[in-house]
């Protein structure tokens, strides 16, 4: 596993969000927020598999510059802050959904 969920992102309690393992997907941590529900994740999670071909969904985490770009295949990942055009970090549709669900759970069960 590349990040560990966390209720206490920055040191805030009750801000959830990953401490990350894994350099390389750093900017993952800027998905720390303090209005995460599992309510808004699945709403994710179900507009995520309800794409098709051709389409895209994007999330952007209120109160951050980290935004979520959802494809059929390939999940992108942006931190603003860094000026780049180019995607921090890429996932499997897969490896998204996976990491969703996951943090679902854990959001219901500290909640």
């Amino acid at each position: 596993m590349k990040y560990k969920f966390t209720k206490n992102a920055y040191g805030i309690q009750g801000m959830y969000g990953v401490e990350i393992l894994d350099n390389r997907i750093e900017a993952l941590r800027e998905i720390a927020w303090w209005g995460w529900t599992p309510s808004e994740i699945r709403m994710i999670i179900d507009k995520s598999k309800a794409l098709t071909e051709n389409s895209k969904f994007e999330y952007q985490v209120e109160g951050s510059d980290f935004i979520i770009s959802i494809y059929p295949d390939e999940v992108y990942f942006f931190d603003t802050h860094h000026k780049s055009v180019e995607a921090d970090f890429v996932w499997s549709f897969s490896e998204f959904i996976d990491f969703m669900e996951k943090f679902e759970n854990f959001v219901s069960e500290n909640s």
